[in-house]
């Protein structure tokens, strides 16, 4: 029996919102809440892990720099502490503030998402990537889920002689699926040309997290760390019979100065960027002076398509008309009876064009009090 039948669009005519923290709550995930706004020191710190490096910024009464938050994770971070042993699973919605497209005015950014952080294992990477499709499910619309690990890239990139600024356009060519501009790359840098093919070769693969270390063997061969093919055949063997939708896809990157490991990203019909977006991220844990790692995730709210109404659905189902004559104690009792039998009630002076409803009811002098 799937544990998340009832928690699908077609069950569940809840909120999305809700239908999403019932479902890591499934997972023993709890609320965390953190302010608005942060001491913009942790910003500073931490800016090359921040998808922009302009923030928000004003001085509170007593002289202190604050900023409204462009990220969540940070701020968990600084406020939960390391337990040995312990994962903290812990779930939010805010909003973050950031510069956003087109024209890269700030803007509010509601996001739900989840955190695990601690001691964790191969276990708690693969619970975050089948919550995260999991997640994908309850959209109101057809989604995609794809994944990468970053440790992929790390053992290619080493057995090259590239700088930082190398590595960073490879990633970028990479991240954009331009063979053609890293094929320039590799022949003006001289760069080994089996590399090359092997990236070739990783671009053009697609299959399942429990296909993967076979399929990598196959192409990279040697080429690769050995710690980073056993993590994944741990993965791989947690997903084997699962129906995980997620897909192998290169070219997902994300944010490699955030992330380590496992990243992924989801995708909805209908949104004009990724809807979700999450990975392992050991990195920043270790960059704010923290023992453990951590692996989460983040829904973009405002990204997700709303859920479809139907074709001429009403505002309200009833338009309870009245006037100065109108009994005040008759229009309540008349509104809470129609309330009581689940009906949507909009009072009005007079009948308003622009409202789309089911029925008037009439109790203004000479009305026929009928609906």
């Amino acid at each position: 029996m799937n544990p998340y039948e009832n928690l699908t669009p077609e069950k569940d005519s809840g909120p999305l919102l809700s239908r999403l923290h019932r479902l890591y709550g499934l997972h023993g995930y709890r609320p965390f809440r953190v302010s608005r706004f942060e001491k913009y020191e942790l910003y500073a710190a931490c800016k090359d892990f921040l998808v922009s490096d302009r923030v928000l910024t004003f001085t509170d009464t007593d002289g202190e720099l604050l900023a409204l938050k462009p990220d969540v994770t940070l701020s968990i971070l600084r406020a939960v502490p390391y337990r040995p042993g312990i994962r903290q699973r812990l779930f939010y919605h805010e909003s973050v503030y950031r510069p956003g497209p087109p024209d890269g005015r700030f803007r509010e950014m509601p996001q739900s998402g989840v955190e695990c952080i601690g001691d964790l294992d191969d276990f708690d990477v693969y619970e975050i990537l089948r919550l995260a499709d999991d997640c994908l499910r309850l959209l109101p619309c057809e989604t995609a889920l794809s994944f990468s690990h970053l440790g992929i890239l790390r053992s290619l990139l080493n057995l090259l002689p590239a700088d930082e600024n190398d590595r960073a356009e490879i990633l970028r060519l990479l991240s954009s699926r331009s063979i053609h501009g890293l094929s320039e790359l590799f022949r003006r840098r001289g760069f080994d040309t089996a590399v090359f093919d092997t990236l070739l070769a990783l671009l053009g693969l697609e299959c399942s997290l429990s296909e993967l270390p076979n399929r990598l063997r196959s192409l990279a061969g040697d080429r690769l760390e050995e710690s980073v093919l056993q993590e994944l055949d741990e993965l791989a063997a947690l997903a084997e019979g699962d129906d995980c939708r997620a897909r192998f896809d290169i070219s997902v990157l994300n944010d490699p100065h955030y992330y380590n490991g496992l990243v992924f990203r989801g995708y909805a019909r209908g949104a004009a960027d990724k809807v979700l977006s999450g990975g392992r991220y050991d990195r920043l844990v270790r960059r704010m002076g923290r023992s453990g790692g951590a692996v989460g995730f983040a829904v973009y709210l405002a990204l997700v398509p709303s859920e479809a109404p139907e074709v001429g659905s009403p505002d309200a189902d009833v338009m309870v008309l009245y006037d100065e004559h109108t009994p005040l104690t008759e229009l309540r009792r008349r509104c809470e009876a129609l309330r009581a039998s689940g009906k949507r009630v909009s009072t009005q002076y007079r009948p308003d064009d622009s409202l789309h409803v089911s029925e008037i009811l009439d109790l203004r002098e000479g009305g026929d009090g009928h609906a």
